[in-house]
């Protein structure tokens, strides 16, 4: 009686995770997305948007890890290079709030490419209605900031979203949607060529170093975040 009702209770949990998980799936194709590709239970999308020439990209996927985790590899600098495509450097200009940071980063591009840098602002907040933690990134100019010229050329995020949904013990599904502008005399369509494969590549990059055994916890989840959701399984 008891191993039957270990299984009911299995299939239960493992049908409302897959159910939530596609229903998030179908919510790209409702907001305009089209889908590109899935590897690796990661998805990949891209949409058109009026008056830009460059494609929005987006993915999604199941991460083995909490929330906590995952925020602390974002905000760090000092190994982004193990896992971030073509990356140069990064570095907090300045901390508006413990949930409002003003971030620098850079990238070497391949020859003849010139190299990349942007500028933007990182505000951390919970969705109280999908239950999640939502990472805004966006550019911004900032005084502190270097100047545009001493990489190369500065690019421009227009929009971009990381999402955070806890799914039980250690797991966390995370969507991630980013149109960025690199500026510079690249055609769109190359552009577009490229930029199809950050989802998969951020996705799976950020599974791989969400494992290694430095990465903690990020503070800020645990004092400013981590208290306004609803768990319906304690990750601790």
């Amino acid at each position: 009686m008891a191993v039957r009702k270990t299984f009911w209770l299995t299939w239960i949990v493992f049908s409302v995770f897959s159910w939530t998980s596609w229903a998030r799936s179908e919510d790209w194709t409702k907001d305009g997305w089209e889908p590109v590709s899935e590897k690796e239970g990661i998805n990949v999308y891209r949409k058109s948007f009026e008056g830009s020439a460059v494609k929005g990209v987006g993915g999604e996927g199941l991460i083995e890890a909490p929330i906590s985790k995952i925020l602390w590899v974002l905000m760090d600098h000092e190994h982004k290079h193990e896992w971030i495509d073509k990356f140069q450097q990064a570095f907090t200009i300045e901390e508006l709030s413990p949930l409002v940071h003003i971030q620098y980063a850079s990238f070497d591009m391949p020859f003849p490419v010139t190299d990349r840098d942007f500028v933007y602002r990182y505000e951390f907040s919970v969705n109280p209605t999908d239950n999640a933690v939502v990472v805004d990134v966006k550019s911004v100019t900032h005084p502190k900031a270097p100047e545009s010229t001493s990489v190369g050329v500065r690019g421009n995020i227009l929009s971009g979203r990381y999402v955070l949904y806890p799914e039980g013990p250690n797991k966390t599904f995370v969507k991630a949607e980013y149109l960025a502008d690199p500026k510079g005399h690249l055609p769109a369509w190359v552009v577009n060529l490229v930029q199809k494969q950050w989802p998969y590549k951020t996705l799976a990059g950020l599974r791989r170093q969400v494992a290694k055994p430095f990465v903690k916890e990020w503070d800020i989840y645990e004092t400013q975040l981590r208290p306004k959701l609803k768990l319906a399984a304690d990750n601790k």
